[in-house]
């Protein structure tokens, strides 16, 4: 575990600030005042008191990986668009979407004993559902993902909010993993302006690998891998950026669809 340093407890309280009143912050200023987290651990301890700053519960984990180590990011708000009209996203401030393969988690998932690790089997008995969702992106860092990747993953990632989407079938994470040619185009679309046409593909291949890395070798100061909990490992589309369209809708062929409405 580790120590919560005061400068970590300094950026975690920063970072929060910013956070709630929709502001940026430079790494220039930041490392002036020696608040840059300097490893993974440092980054994910500072991301964790900004957490708990912000008061929100946590609703899921956004999972990559950095320099070969598997780390992640708290999901604050998620939203479900079990809706027949496209579901309204509250939160302001989103300048990207991308689309994702995500999955419910049906048990909480535990650090593994010592010694021991998870299969791949086990995690997926751990998967209550697979969707396709919605991750919207945001920045508390002026220079954004471009930042040291300690800091930006304080930063949560970038990460906005996330829509879960509809379900979709469990044999779809292998078929992108494979590169299937039979799988249809994902169309995603910001005010009727296509965004992104293209076959689907995942930047680890398969979906699933980052979370069974992740529940090997957990890093977080949260709680960890919670029942009901959404996990995201990666976009289908890579991230697009917006320049104020507020109605997104994502088609992906026959499989499913997945309509968001952004306030102004």
């Amino acid at each position: 575990m580790t120590t919560m340093t005061e400068a970590n407890i300094r950026l975690g309280a920063i970072l929060a600030e910013a956070e709630n009143k929709q502001s940026s912050l430079s790494v220039a200023k930041l490392e002036s005042s020696g608040l840059v987290p300097d490893t993974l651990e440092t980054g994910m301890a500072a991301q964790a008191i900004a957490t708990a700053a912000i008061g929100k519960a946590v609703g899921g984990w956004k999972i990559t990986s950095n320099s070969g180590r598997v780390v992640a990011a708290p999901l604050l708000d998620v939203y479900d668009t079990d809706t027949p009209t496209a579901l309204e996203v509250p939160k302001p401030g989103c300048v990207g979407v991308e689309i994702e393969l995500c999955f419910v988690l049906a048990n909480d998932i535990p650090p593994p004993a010592p010694g021991q690790e998870y299969s791949r089997e086990d995690i997926v008995s751990h998967v209550a559902s697979v969707h396709l969702g919605a991750e919207l992106a945001s920045y508390r860092l002026i220079e954004e993902n471009k930042a040291p990747f300690p800091l930006f993953l304080a930063d949560r990632l970038g990460n906005h909010s996330f829509v879960l989407g509809p379900k979709i079938e469990r044999d779809l994470i292998a078929r992108v993993a494979n590169e299937d040619a039979t799988l249809p185009v994902l169309v995603l679309e910001g005010d009727e302006t296509v965004l992104f046409a293209a076959q689907p593909k995942h930047p680890q291949g398969d979906a699933l690998a980052p979370l069974l890395a992740y529940a090997n070798r957990p890093l977080d100061h949260l709680g960890g891998l919670r029942r009901g909990q959404v996990v995201t490992t990666g976009s289908i589309c890579g991230l697009l950026r917006l320049s104020g369209q507020r109605s997104i809708r994502a088609a992906w062929g026959d499989i499913a669809e997945l309509a968001i409405s952004l306030p102004a």
